[in-house]
């Protein structure tokens, strides 16, 4: 199943609100963050399932996106790779 962007909700859910999902084996958690510049930016971390994120001891894989609708375009293309 490919992800859309309406998937993926509104960029003002993740003020506030973190982001799980998953497609097929993968699992997905999408969080806004601030980083060493005191930038907003998007959190994108993916695992193997079948764990939630907390449980997991898996290793983990992130990657950081601009907090903007041009970031979540990434993620969504980063998600359709998997």
């Amino acid at each position: 199943m490919t992800i859309s962007r309406e998937m993926l909700f509104p960029l003002a859910f993740y003020e506030k609100s973190v982001f799980n999902g998953s497609r097929g084996k993968m699992n997905y958690r999408i969080e806004k963050k601030e980083n060493e510049e005191k930038k907003e930016e998007f959190l994108l971390t993916v695992w193997e399932g079948p764990f939630c994120y907390d449980a997991t001891k898996e290793e983990k894989k992130t990657f950081h996106y601009d907090f903007s609708e041009e970031g979540m375009q990434k993620i969504m293309e980063q998600l359709n790779e998997l």
